[in-house]
C-alpha cells in the first residue's frame, strides 16, 4: 500500500510539474482550494489545576472520655446521619432519665392544677408557677439530651470516610481525629488563569480537564466562582470548576490540566496556509469564474483568531468563497487556475481530473 501510494504521488508531481511548464507558457496553473467555512472561535486557555473532594471534614468529639463503640471500616461509605462513634455516656444516660422523670412530674401538675382553676381551687399565679416549672424541665431535660449526643459521632453528610484513627478503649480528648469524610460526588479543580482573561471567564463556561491517570479520557465541568482577588506576584486568578463524579473514579488531589474556551462566538475560517502575509497585511488568492475557466484573485483580508490550522477572517472574504491553499507559488493576479482534487493523492483516489471544468460551467484545461 505504501509503494502504491508512493507511485500514486509521484504520478502527481509530474502531472504538477506537466502542468507547471504550460502555466510558464501561459497555460493555468493546478492549484488545490478550500471553501470559507464558518464554525466557532474561542479564546483557548490552558491551565494546571489540582481535584478537592466538594466537602471534607476531619472528624472528632467534643468531650474527654473512653470509645464504647467504632461503627465503620476504612474507606467505608456512609449516609448523613449514619451513627460511626460512641463514648461511655453511663453518667449522661443516667441524667437524661432523671430530667425526663422531672418534666413528667411537671407535665403531671399542670394537668391537675389545669381543672381546678376555673373552681377557685389554684389560683392564676400558681398555675403559672406550674407551667414555668414544667418548662424549666424540658429545656434541662434538652441541655443533657445535647450533652448525651455530644458522645456520639454522626456522619455530618453523605460521603467515603478515610482510615480509621480510634479503636474501641481509646481515650479521647476534644479535637482528637477520629477519621475524615469527603463528598466525592462532585470535584472541585481549582486553577489560576492570568488575570488578562478574568473579564472572559464566568460562572457557567464549560471546561475539559485531562490527567494522567486516565489516558485518553477527557472530563468535562463548568465554572462555578472565580476568586475575589488577583495574585500581586503571578497575576493570576483562582478559579474554580465543578466536575461530575457519579462513578467516582476521580479523587483529591489528581493532578489534572484545564482547557477552556472563553469568549466563543462564530465566524468565516480558512486555512492557515491559505494566507500570504506582506507587510503589516494579510491576502489570500481566492478562485473566481472567468469566462469558460477560473482565475486567482487576490484579496486583502483582516484576520482574527487562530485556532486549530484555521484562521478568522473578519473582512475581506464571503462564506462559500474558494480560497487557495496550495499552489499558490505558481500563481499571480488574475491568471488562470485549474482546481485539482485532493483525492488524487489517496492510493485509491480517482484519475487525475481538474475540479475546475465542473466548478466554472466550462471545460478546463488538460494538465500537460
Amino acid at each position: 500500500m505504501a509503494r502504491i501510494a508512493a507511485f500514486m504521488i509521484g504520478l502527481f508531481a509530474l502531472a504538477l510539474s506537466a502542468q507547471n511548464a504550460v502555466a510558464q507558457r501561459g497555460g493555468p496553473a493546478s492549484v488545490f482550494v478550500e471553501p470559507v467555512v464558518e464554525r466557532e472561535f474561542s479564546n483557548r486557555i490552558e491551565a494546571l489545576g489540582t481535584l478537592e473532594a466538594n466537602e471534607r471534614v476531619d472528624l472528632t468529639v467534643n468531650v474527654a472520655d473512653r470509645v464504647t463503640g467504632v461503627f465503620f471500616e476504612d474507606s467505608e461509605r456512609v449516609e448523613r446521619g449514619r451513627t460511626l462513634l460512641s463514648l461511655v455516656q453511663g453518667e449522661q444516660a443516667a441524667q437524661v432519665e432523671a430530667a425526663q422523670a422531672t418534666v413528667n412530674e411537671a407535665r403531671s401538675v399542670v394537668e391537675r392544677m389545669r381543672p381546678l382553676i376555673e373552681d377557685g381551687v389554684v389560683s392564676r399565679v400558681q398555675f403559672d408557677e406550674a407551667r414555668r416549672n414544667l418548662e424549666v424541665a424540658r429545656a434541662n431535660l434538652t441541655t443533657v439530651q445535647i450533652q448525651q449526643s455530644q458522645r456520639v459521632l454522626v456522619a455530618p453528610f453523605d460521603g467515603v470516610l478515610g482510615f480509621r484513627r480510634v479503636s474501641v478503649g481509646s481515650f479521647l480528648r476534644p479535637g482528637d481525629l477520629v477519621t475524615t469524610l469527603i463528598d466525592d460526588s462532585v470535584m472541585n479543580l481549582d486553577f489560576a488563569v492570568p488575570s488578562i482573561a478574568v473579564r472572559e471567564i464566568t460562572p457557567g463556561l464549560r471546561i475539559e480537564a485531562t490527567t494522567d491517570d486516565f489516558p485518553g479520557e477527557v472530563f468535562v465541568g463548568e465554572v462555578q466562582h472565580v476568586d475575589n482577588a488577583i495574585d500581586p506576584i503571578t497575576r493570576s486568578v483562582i478559579v474554580r470548576a465543578q466536575i461530575p463524579n457519579e462513578d467516582q473514579a476521580l479523587r483529591a488531589g489528581t493532578f489534572m490540566s484545564v482547557i477552556l474556551k472563553a469568549a466563543p462566538s462564530r465566524g468565516l475560517a480558512i486555512p492557515e496556509e491559505a494566507v500570504q502575509p506582506i507587510g503589516p497585511r494579510s491576502y489570500v488568492f481566492a478562485a473566481e469564474p472567468e469566462g469558460d475557466g477560473l482565475v486567482a484573485r487576490r484579496h486583502e483580508v483582516t484576520l482574527g483568531l487562530r485556532q486549530d490550522g484555521v484562521v478568522q477572517v473578519m473582512t475581506g472574504l464571503e462564506r462559500g468563497d474558494r480560497v487557495i491553499t496550495e499552489g499558490i507559488i505558481r500563481v499571480r493576479q488574475g491568471s488562470p487556475i485549474v482546481i485539482q482534487e485532493k483525492t488524487l493523492l489517496l492510493p485509491d483516489g480517482p484519475s487525475q481530473q481538474p475540479a475546475s471544468a465542473a466548478a466554472a460551467g466550462g471545460t478546463a484545461a488538460s494538465p500537460g
